[in-house]
């Protein structure tokens, strides 16, 4: 009797060890499957990203780019204080343009490190308000006071360093530092200045103003040469074909005009620089 029941003790403690082993292997079974589906996700998620970096990565990517800018003008010559040269208060700040081609080489093959240029036309301009003599027909008019626009056309080439970020969710965050090397193809001014200061207030709209025709400049320097920074970023709209969008402060570092540019009534030079906003969009493919 003692010894049937040890061997259904036995049974009893078999039968439950072998149905918890049956449990845990079911239940490792299912995990084991679970995990195995997570892993699947994410290597068809890291493949997607390996995809897009690698349409990132490659070592030359052409370009369009094209946008409005934003120019205002900075005197620059401080002995000049007494002639009154400022910004002018008068449409101070001008609409531009720059378009082109872009190119960006990957020189590194670390996908993020990009030296880029290109061929750009740019548009700008400024204006400024200074006290000068004016040679009219009948007559000359001492130091009168001018408004000034200024508008130059210039054949530009950028040399950039441009930094990205690995592609998420076809997203990729952009910086880019670098220099504007520009040559001046064509530019021109139109003046608006003061006839009579003692005219009365009301009349100076109607008789006490008057404003030229836009005229060639020739005190324009044929050289310009700024600095850019700026960031943006890039979308991957398929395969090689991305769109972006960058937004560069630009402050230019020689003189605007050239050595030739004096005031007539004190002779002292003319310098000013330009200051740009640039939005500029764009494809790449």
């Amino acid at each position: 009797m003692k010894k049937i029941f040890c061997f259904i003790s036995m049974f009893a403690i078999m039968a439950c060890a072998f149905s918890q082993n049956y449990y845990n292997n079911g239940t490792t079974t299912a995990r084991n499957r679970e995990q195995k589906e997570q892993k699947g996700q994410k290597e068809q998620k890291h493949h997607r990203e390996d995809h897009y970096n690698e349409l990132e990565a490659r070592r030359v990517v052409f370009g369009v780019t094209f946008g409005p800018t934003f120019n205002w003008m900075n005197w620059k010559n401080h002995k000049a204080a007494p002639v009154g040269y400022e910004r002018s208060a008068h449409e101070s700040v001008k609409l531009g343009l720059r378009y082109g081609v872009n190119l960006d080489v990957d020189l590194t093959k670390t996908k993020n490190y990009y030296v880029s240029t290109g061929i750009l036309i740019e548009h700008t301009g400024g204006s400024l308000n200074f006290n000068d003599n004016i040679h009219l027909v009948d007559k000359t008019l001492d130091n009168a006071n001018i408004d000034r626009k200024y508008k130059s056309i210039y054949f530009t080439i950028p040399t950039a360093i441009t930094l990205k970020t690995p592609s998420f969710s076809r997203f990729i965050i952009c910086g880019n530092i670098g220099l504007y090397h520009s040559f001046n193809l064509y530019s021109r001014y139109q003046s608006r200045f003061q006839i009579d200061p003692t005219a009365r207030e009301t009349d100076k709209e109607t008789i006490n103003y008057v404003t030229t025709d836009w005229s060639k400049d020739n005190e324009v320097a044929l050289f310009k040469e700024s600095v850019f920074a700026g960031l943006g970023f890039e979308y991957v709209i398929k395969r090689h074909l991305k769109g972006k969008l960058y937004v560069n402060y630009a402050q230019s570092l020689n003189n605007y005009f050239s050595k030739n540019a004096k005031n007539s009534r004190t002779k002292v030079q003319e310098k000013a620089s330009i200051g740009t906003v640039e939005i500029l969009f764009g494809l790449s493919f």
